[in-house]
């Protein structure tokens, strides 16, 4: 080879690999771009997913969450606030009018046979028939507040899960008596008693047993409450098995899976905590009418996540029992005076009747008849009366009387069957 072709080959050699460096520098350059540009995306995404699910965190933290409860006659919505860490039952009176939409008036159209604008909660609960997000409706449409879901209870898993809660301990103003699932006569006290799940399921769904409405549903507040300090005592793992046992049992429209984020922050609630409210109203003619504007007031701080729930919660109990007994006026807490009443002694106490029928009567009633109850001996005396809400002022004068709504055989609209306690 000449000198010529040797240089000539020497520089296309040089210029080749020169070539080669240039195209491993472009290709090294567009690896490294791409590589970057990917780890800085990967970074960004990383970082955002980060953001976002801190913000979810802080948003849940803020959480204000309303479910719907019905349990036998009974309807309670409960509040959380995750925030703060607050539980709040509002059981709701089976007689309150509830305002309805077009779904709850076909409803009621279709069980009833009537074409109404409003109904009792008890007549919505039958006609709805289990749908729940009608029932759910009508609720919101009276309230005007948004149920985030519903959670209906049947009466063996009501008993059940009560049970499955713990001891439940609630002081009642008068003693009742109720059948359990054998058909034997239970009676609960006066004063404290602790409840079984049959017991709350009596006193959950057959409010004639309890002749004030308000009274039955400040009894029901007094229930749940005790239950949610009950499941707060068991420890965290307990109550979480509870709680996936609890949305396999109830119809809702949520699971567990929807709560079980929730459940580490609401089983550290303390006891003080855990309250229920009363919705004020008046009463007449066997119907409950809400007082819309304090409800507002009410669910303006419930619901709110900076609402004042001190001013709300602050001694409600007692001032909203004391305001519907104010709401009944003069008329309703004398008219047993104008009614007739049958005296009979389910007693061994020679002439208690006769005794009592001259203590009524000297107070101005009208006593019937008298007569001598050969069922039993009773301890508590027991009042039947024709409606709800009748013989109210009766109760001065016994110890710890059972009212009973149901007919008496002589067409007295009152009967009194006198216990020993009763001896005069």
């Amino acid at each position: 080879m000449s000198k010529n072709k040797r240089k000539r080959a020497g520089v296309g050699a040089i210029l080749a690999r020169i070539l080669v460096v240039i195209l491993v520098m472009i290709v090294g350059g567009i690896a490294s771009f791409f590589g970057v540009r990917t780890f800085f995306l990967n970074k960004f995404q990383k970082e955002k997913k980060e953001e976002v699910a801190k913000q979810l965190e802080d948003e849940n933290k803020e959480r204000v969450d309303v479910v719907l409860m019905q349990a036998g006659d009974s309807m309670a919505i409960r509040i959380y606030h995750n925030k703060n860490q607050h539980m709040i039952y509002i059981p709701l009176r089976s007689d309150m009018e509830l305002s309805l939409t077009d779904s709850g008036k076909k409803a009621i159209e279709q069980e009833l046979g009537e074409s109404v604008e409003n109904a009792a909660i008890a007549d919505v609960i039958k006609s709805t028939k289990g749908q729940g997000d009608v029932m759910k409706e009508q609720v919101e449409e009276t309230l005007n507040i948004s149920v985030n879901s519903y959670e209906i209870i049947s009466d063996d898993d009501l008993a059940q899960l009560v049970d499955d809660a713990g001891e439940i301990q609630v002081d009642l103003e008068q003693a009742i008596t109720y059948e359990d699932a054998s058909g034997r006569s239970v009676t609960l006290t006066a004063g404290e008693n602790t409840l079984d799940g049959e017991a709350v399921l009596a006193l959950a769904s057959n409010e004639s047993m309890i002749s004030d409405e308000n009274d039955h549903v400040t009894l029901i507040g007094d229930i749940l409450v005790e239950v949610s300090k009950a499941l707060s005592d068991q420890t965290l793992s307990d109550y979480k098995d509870y709680m996936k046992n609890y949305y396999q049992s109830v119809d809702s429209d949520k699971g567990y899976d929807d709560v079980k984020d929730y459940l580490k922050r609401m089983h550290s609630i303390a006891d003080k905590d855990f309250n229920y409210k009363i919705l004020e109203g008046t009463e007449s003619g066997g119907e409950f009418r809400l007082d819309t504007d304090a409800a507002k007031e009410v669910f303006d701080q419930l619901l709110s996540e900076e609402g004042d729930l001190e001013s709300v919660l602050d001694n409600s109990k007692e001032s909203s029992t004391e305001d519907a007994k104010e709401e009944k006026t003069k008329e309703d807490t004398e008219s047993s005076k104008d009614i007739s009443i049958e005296i009979q002694n389910s007693t061994k106490i020679s002439g208690l009747a006769s005794n009592w029928k001259d203590k009524l009567m000297e107070d101005g009633y009208t006593v019937g008849s008298i007569k001598t109850n050969r069922q039993g001996v009773l301890t508590h005396t027991k009042i039947i009366i024709a409606e709800k809400g009748m013989g109210e002022d009766l109760k001065s004068y016994f110890k710890n009387p059972e009212y009973e709504v149901g007919e008496v055989t002589s067409g007295a609209k009152i009967c009194i069957i006198l216990g020993t306690e009763d001896e005069i």
